[in-house]
Parts: structure tokens; sequence; C-alpha cells
């Protein structure tokens, strides 16, 4: 038999046995659950009562801070079974659903959610009031705003649209646009309308088409948003906007650019729980994540992160920074520009007009006593001496290149002018990555490998697997046959022997050759082995990753 969850209050020091007879009383008087009487006496808080259902009932409690919401499974389930049940299902991974329920025990809920959607239930404990807000946001709103943008579109008719609508429209595409997770939302003036798009999953969605007469007024009521000057439509302009939604506070960056057709606008969500999480997220080998544990542990050394823009590289160092961050560690950041606030990290952005650049920005951050130092970008000569000078001073630095691998950094800084003997004394280790779309669950199929494929992974090594996974496509992604991404990683570890091979000028071949016996594997191998493992596809890999 399972424990009284009043006895389980007792057991945790929260109220005494006098308190709980009072409450068991009121509880038989009123029909009222023993847990809501103590909450309504105000002897428990909602913390307390979740700790104790969790201890009877077994289920984890839900980190409400750190929900990824799947719109997607949202879609799927009707709006009246939640609310009257009072369940929010947030998550659906292979076949099982991820479930928020202020009473794990109600098996009827549970079973009803099980023989819907064919899937395993899993129950979380979560507060009452967020799941009935939870449940408002996401099944109720997520399902009218298309009616409401429809219904402002077709009460402009062929006229100007009403300042309120345009207003209430530019929060409607935010907020469609945290929805289904977009980092991106595009504005994009065409000859006799306005298109919108969101960018998920690193792809472009059209969503909305807009009659011409909207272009102006939407332009310039995001402009006034992010205080971005709206008398000179023929320059690019940045800014920003600090959102207050229906999900709470989000940054928004800005970005316009004048076309022949009118301005374009690009509002790029920066979501900081939905990007910067736990580095065990990123898609890390097991392997791989303890050596760059190891690297970013230590009190000095630079460590850097390689790619082309989009491959993630800037949320990989911030994620390192939540890592290692503490009240015991000064932690500054120099960027172009900050993408995220972080809590009790010190953030800088460059301003070239001003004449604060990478360079001037970390010269003067040096005197500033700090532990640990990320440079957004080493673009030249200056910012990279400096920041090997700092590493080598008893300082981590974390910074970024654009180069295609791992090896690759080493000859780049050698041309910005570095010297070998510098960089073989700073450098710690480099982090080449790319991101990939990861199959979409509900719809991928596994196929017949073929010669060629089977010949792709032999070359690298591994045994061809009999059967591979193909994207399809369904409603749930977009007919893409992808949701989410992850990253694939090169960690190229400095140890004694390749910190020789720098300081001697070595060949590229040799340094390859090296890191290989000492464990690195190459970004292609890597991505094959999360297509052996299901994670994505191999046509998802090669247009990603370069086949050699």
């Amino acid at each position: 038999m399972r424990k009284r969850i009043g006895d389980i209050l007792v057991d945790m020091g929260v109220i005494d046995r006098t308190q709980l007879e009072k409450a068991l009383e009121e509880s038989k008087r009123t029909g009222i659950m023993v847990g809501e009487v103590l909450l309504k006496l105000g002897w428990i808080n909602e913390e307390q009562l979740q700790m104790a259902v969790a201890v009877q009932s077994g289920a984890q409690i839900l980190n409400i801070s750190d929900v990824r919401v799947d719109q997607f499974l949202i879609n799927q389930i009707p709006t009246e079974f939640v609310s009257s049940y009072n369940v929010f299902p947030f998550e659906k991974e292979n076949n099982t659903i991820k479930v928020a329920m202020n009473n794990p025990f109600d098996v009827v809920a549970r079973d009803k959610l099980a023989r819907m959607t064919g899937c395993r239930v899993i129950p979380f404990v979560a507060p009452r009031e967020w799941i009935i807000n939870a449940i408002d946001l996401y099944f109720k709103k997520g399902q009218n705003i298309d009616n409401n943008v429809m219904e402002l579109i077709q009460s402009a008719g062929d006229g100007e649209p009403h300042e309120d609508d345009i207003v209430k429209l530019s929060h409607l595409l935010i907020d469609k646009g945290i929805l289904l997770g977009a980092s991106d939302i595009h504005l994009v003036p065409d000859q006799n309308l306005v298109r919108t798009f969101y960018r998920i999953d690193g792809f472009l969605h059209q969503e909305y088409l807009f009659p011409k007469s909207f272009q102006q007024s939407m332009i310039t009521r995001y402009k006034i948003m992010a205080d971005i000057d709206i008398s000179n439509p023929n320059i690019p302009h940045d800014g920003r906007i600090r959102y207050q939604g229906s999900t709470g506070e989000i940054d928004i960056r800005v970005s316009t650019f004048p076309t022949h057709l009118g301005e374009t606008v690009v509002l790029r969500l920066l979501i900081f729980s939905k990007v910067i999480g736990n580095l065990l997220d990123l898609g890390f080998e097991k392997e791989d994540l303890s050596k760059f544990l190891r690297v970013i542990k230590r009190p000095y050394g630079l460590v850097l992160t390689t790619g082309p823009t989009g491959s993630g590289k800037t949320t990989t160092l911030y994620s390192a920074l939540m890592a290692i961050k503490g009240p015991h560690l000064n932690v500054m950041t120099i960027e172009d520009p900050i993408e995220y606030v972080l809590p009790t990290i010190r953030q800088t952005a460059v301003n070239p007009k001003a004449g604060l650049t990478f360079g001037n920005a970390l010269r003067s951050a040096m005197r500033q006593d700090p532990d640990v130092i990320l440079v957004g970008e080493i673009r030249d000569h200056e910012t990279a001496e400096l920041a090997m000078r700092a590493s080598i001073t008893g300082h981590l630095v974390l910074s970024t290149l654009h180069t295609n691998d791992s090896v690759s950094a080493i000859n780049r800084l050698i041309d910005l002018g570095v010297s070998p003997g510098m960089l073989a004394s700073s450098l710690s280790m480099v982090l080449a990555q790319r991101l990939v779309r990861k199959l979409c669950p509900e719809c991928y199929v596994k196929v017949k490998t073929d010669d060629r494929q089977k010949k792709i992974f032999s070359r690298y090594g591994l045994d061809p697997p009999p059967e591979i996974p193909k994207s399809k496509g369904c409603e749930s992604c977009f007919g893409s046959g992808f949701k989410g991404r992850t990253g694939i990683f090169e960690v190229l570890y400095i140890n004694r022997e390749i910190e020789d091979l720098i300081f001697q000028n070595a060949p590229r071949g040799k340094i390859e050759d090296t890191a290989i016996r000492y464990g690195t594997t190459f970004m292609f191998k890597q991505g094959l082995k999360k297509v052996i493992r299901q994670i994505t596809s191999l046509e998802e890999l090669m247009r990603v990753v370069a086949y050699a």
C-alpha cells in the first residue's frame, strides 16, 4: 500500500501530526483532498505538495523553466480532453508521451491519452496553475492564432489596416513563431503581397500571405518596437526587442534590409531555455564530451569552436559557460552582438564605429581581473595574439573561428600571423562542428543499405548496417521528414605530441594522423555513427558535411 500524502508531509517535516489531524477532519467534512486542504490553510506551499505527490507516485517533478513543448503533438490532441482532465502533454519521443499532471494517480486520464495516441504515457508532477496556463496558451491560443490573423486581414479588406490591428498582428506573428519553435521570422515584400516565413530546424516554411497594403505598417511597427530609425528606409538597420508575450519575456534581434520592393525584416527569436542547455543535449559522443569538460574546467588555455555560420558554435560556448560559471569566477564575454543575456556574466558588445573592436575590448577586459573570457570571434592578428597571451597568462579563453574542420584552425591562425610557438603553448582544444536535422520519429522508414552506401561506411572503418533510416515526411514535421537538430563534433585535443607538431609547423597530414591515433574521430565518421543509431539520415549527413 502506498503511503498517504499527509504522512509523507509529516515525514518531510513540513507539518506536524496535529496539523494533519485537523486537515483530515476538514477533508472528511468538505470532500476536498487533504493536500488541497493543507494548501488552503497555508500550512504547505505548492512546491512542498508536489514533492510529496512525487514521493507517493514515483513520478518526476517537472522542471517548468526548461519545458520544450512539441506543438505538433498538441495539434493531435483535443482541447476538450486536456481541459477536462487538467493534463498537459508536452513531448513525444518514439512511442512515449510525457504529460504534466497535478494528480499522477488519475488512471482514467492516462488510459484515455494512451488509447488516443497509441503511446505509453509518462506522468510528471506540475503545479495546477501552471498546467491551466499551459493549456490556455498552447491549445486554446495556439489553435486560434491562424483564425485571428485571417480575421485581421479580412477586416482591412482592400484598404489600409487599422493601427490597433497592426499592433495585434505583430504580436500574433511572434507568438506563432514561439509556438512553432522557430528560430527566425522573415517578412519579405513581393510584387503584390507580403510573404511571411518561419525558419524551423534550419529551413524556411512559408506561413502567411498579406496584402501589399499591410507592408509598410507591419515593417514600421517592428522598427518602432526595436527602437529603429523609421525615417531612413534605404539603409540596413539593427535593433532589439524585449518581448513580453504569453510565454514570458524573450529577446528578439531585428534586422532590416532595403530591396527594390521595400524593406525585408528578419526577427531572430532568442529563446534562452530553448537553445542554451546542458552540454549533454548538444549531441556529443561520451568520450568527446569528457575531453571537452576536462579542458573547459582548466584555469587556463585557448578553446576554439570552428565551423560555418549557423553551425551552433556560439551555442556550444554559451552552454560551456553555463557549465563552469559560479560565484567564485569572473566570467566576461566580448560579442558581436550579444546573442543571449547570461545570468551573473559580464557581457559586452563590440562597437567598431565607436572604436570598441574585439582587440580593444579584449585588451581592456584583461584589466578587469577575469578568470574566463569568451571572445565572439577571432578575425585578425591583433585579436588572435591577445587571446593567446591571455590564455598563456592564466586565463581560460573561449572563441570561434571560421574553418571547415579542426586541423584547419591551426593553419588559419598561423595565416593570421600567430607564431607556431605561441600557438603551441596556448591552444588546448579545437572543436569543429555542424548541425544536422534529426529524423522525425513519426514517419521515418528503414531501407536496405545498397552497395554504394555500404562502401561509404566501410571506407570510414564502420561495419555497414543492413538497413539505414530514410526521411519520409508527415504533417508533424511539415512534410520535411525531420524534427529538431543535433550537433556533430570533431574534437582535436592538443596533447604533448600534437603541441610539438604545431611548434614545428608540421604538415597538416601529419597532425591529422597523430590526432586519429590519439582518438580524434573526424566529422563525417561521427555523422555515420548517428546514421547507424537512426538519429539522422545519410542524405542529410552528406548535405551538411563534405564527403571526401
